[in-house]
């Protein structure tokens, strides 16, 4: 392939254009200084565009790549007027007609403008580069996937960094040992740390047993293959009803026998992740294959023992798979616990013999307390304990994720087929 230096310029300036307009979609800075870069940058893309278009004779390829390289042009064209003439400039704002819900500035409006130039841009100049041939399109799907890539880990990044960033300053020895005082104003986040963990490992005793048990009983058991497609469109279900329901279901049945305490939030979280835990725990068990079964029963193993001894050793990097998403899942619910089992209070957990929590209490959670904190933005100074909890909330799930998949891969290991 023959290096076009238009085509090289056009796509450079496109990287430019798309680069600089995603950190100011993201960073939101004063546009002013920028806008003659992009002015500049637009232009030499309009240029080399046409160039190319001109020394490659786009005509003779057809009209329909004459008509979409023209709009592309226009497209681009009208961007690089609307800020050279200053018709887009820092107080453009678009509302809705009555005032009310989203408004859309300038400072979110013309890096838009600018990113999807970029692209356009971008994607002429492959083309002309490769004639608009099949290598050409291509490049252009293997570029939009690993811009994909890109922007999702720079977006996740983005999150991460910011929550550490600020967050890392309201760490302490004393945020993380003290319980909370004045509404979260001062003092740390203990109680809600303890609450949390004691919560999540209720529900995990809660579900755990349930799913595994009904994955084992559905593929291991059950022979009726209606009922089974029966309950597995059943879960399905379930695994999609929003929480508040269950939160919803945990006030009407639980709380009325339990009040809002430890047990009735770890249950109606332990309910939330058994969907998940079934279907992922069943596709784990699918995934053994019968000789190994056959073998067992061979041997004269009956079925428990085969299934204790050879398909959930065999089938367990898939099961704690599961576990670890029902993790991730019950630490972050707040609308389930907040009407079962939590309340915006220093009080510690209540320990029985020093080791056993009382369950038939109300606890303190990191979600919920960050919930609050968040209503007091603004009326109280809680910014920098709000941001610290959520580095916290965000640590602890890490570390039991990173927990769960060692283990995992432990297991992994061990599997010799």
């Amino acid at each position: 392939m023959k290096i076009k230096p238009s085509s090289v310029l056009s796509f450079a300036a496109s990287a430019l254009l798309f680069l600089s307009s995603i950190a100011c979609l993201v960073l939101q800075p004063d546009l002013i200084a920028i806008t003659p870069l992009w002015e500049f940058a637009l232009a030499v893309s309009i240029l080399t565009v046409a160039l190319s278009a001109i020394i490659n004779r786009i005509w003779r390829l057809g009209p329909s790549k004459v008509a979409v390289l023209s709009i592309d042009l226009l497209y681009v064209l009208a961007v690089f007027m609307l800020i050279f003439t200053g018709s887009l400039g820092p107080g453009f704002e678009i509302r809705s007609p009555l005032g009310i819900g989203a408004s859309f500035g300038f400072k979110l409006v013309l890096p838009f403008l600018v990113l999807v130039a970029s692209i356009l841009t971008a994607k002429d100049s492959i083309n002309m580069l490769y004639n608009y041939s099949q290598k050409g399109k291509q490049s252009l799907i293997f570029l939009a996937i690993r811009l994909s890539a890109v922007i999702s880990l720079l977006i996740l990044g983005g999150i991460l960094f910011i929550i550490v960033y600020k967050g890392i300053w309201a760490l302490s020895w004393q945020f993380l040992t003290e319980p909370p005082r004045k509404l979260g104003q001062a003092g740390g986040i203990s109680t809600a740390i303890l609450g949390s963990m004691w919560m999540v490992l209720g529900a995990m005793i809660v579900s755990a047993p349930l799913g595994i048990g009904a994955a084992i009983y559905l593929h291991e058991y059950s022979r009726n293959v209606r009922l089974n497609r029966f309950i597995t469109i059943a879960v399905s279900c379930l695994n999609g009803v929003p929480s508040v329901v269950f939160g919803l279901f945990g006030l009407a049945f639980l709380v009325t026998h339990f009040g809002i305490s430890l047990l009735s939030g770890s249950i109606i979280l332990g309910l939330i992740n058994v969907p998940t835990i079934i279907l992922t725990s069943q596709e784990a068990i699918k995934s053994v294959p019968n000789s190994l079964r056959e073998g067992s029963m061979a041997l004269g193993a009956t079925k428990w023992q085969t299934i204790k001894k050879v398909v959930l050793p065999s089938s367990m990097p898939g099961i704690l798979t599961g576990l670890i998403i029902g993790v991730a899942k019950a630490s972050g619910e707040t609308a389930p616990i907040m009407w079962t089992a939590v309340t915006f209070t220093a009080t510690p957990v209540q320990m029985i013999y020093g080791v056993i929590p009382n369950v038939l209490q109300p606890v303190n959670n990191l979600d919920y307390h960050l919930l609050n904190l968040i209503y007091f933005l603004g009326a109280w100074d809680v910014e920098k304990n709000a941001w610290g909890t959520a580095l916290v909330l965000l640590i602890l799930v890490l570390t039991t994720n990173i927990l769960a998949i060692l283990v995992r891969s432990y297991y992994r290991k061990k599997i010799s087929w």
